[in-house]
């Protein structure tokens, strides 16, 4: 084979992989918004009708992204927060957080009364808990209901660490990733609170 061949090969490969490269770019670009309308409406959406109170808006329209922080490479990192309306008034706001569970991460949506500063309640989006033992954060009412109606300024570890969530029995890495979401909310939500105009 001679160095022209070679030559002639390299660049024909170059071209066909930059076509396809930019293919991809464009169908990621093109699907970007459609695969957030999708993780929204079927792993959001359900999170948010279970934990917002009554509303007469569409909270899933009436969003807004925030940037929060940044990751470990220095890049933005954005939350976005769901707003529930009455009379054009935002009653709850709800966004969701997440921390390392015993299997993974877990996620939970969380609502707040802007008003009143209080903790409306959670519930947990994602996660790939052991099935019948750490998944009950999840599966068991009253586990999520223990964060309801609660203070901003409470203490959401749990009763172990000093704070005031009593954890699922055989399930406390599971239990301490719901608190630690949940804590972590409240904090983003604190620091970013004059920028959402409420």
């Amino acid at each position: 084979m001679s160095l022209r061949e070679i030559i002639q090969m390299v660049l024909v490969l170059t071209i066909v992989t930059a076509v396809c490269a930019g293919g991809l770019a464009a169908v990621k670009m093109v699907t970007a918004e459609r695969i957030e309308y999708q993780q929204i409406k079927f792993i959001k959406e359900p999170a948010l009708k279970r934990i917002l109170p009554d509303f007469d808006n569409d909270p899933i329209s009436d969003r807004i992204q925030i940037v929060t922080g940044k990751d470990s490479h220095g890049r933005e990192l954005k939350t976005t927060f769901f707003l529930a309306k009455q009379g054009g008034e935002v009653v709850s706001l709800a966004f969701e957080s997440s921390s390392p569970g015993y299997s993974g991460p877990v996620g939970v949506m969380i609502a707040i009364d802007p008003k009143a500063d209080t903790l409306q309640a959670v519930a947990v989006t994602i996660q790939s808990e052991t099935p019948g033992l750490g998944t009950r954060i999840a599966d068991d009412p009253n586990f999520p209901a223990q964060f309801a109606k609660k203070p901003l300024s409470s203490n959401f570890n749990l009763t172990s660490a000093g704070g005031v969530i009593g954890a699922i029995s055989g399930a406390t890495v599971s239990s301490n990733a719901v608190s630690t979401a949940v804590s972590r909310g409240v904090e983003t939500y604190q620091a970013v609170k004059p920028r959402l105009g409420l």
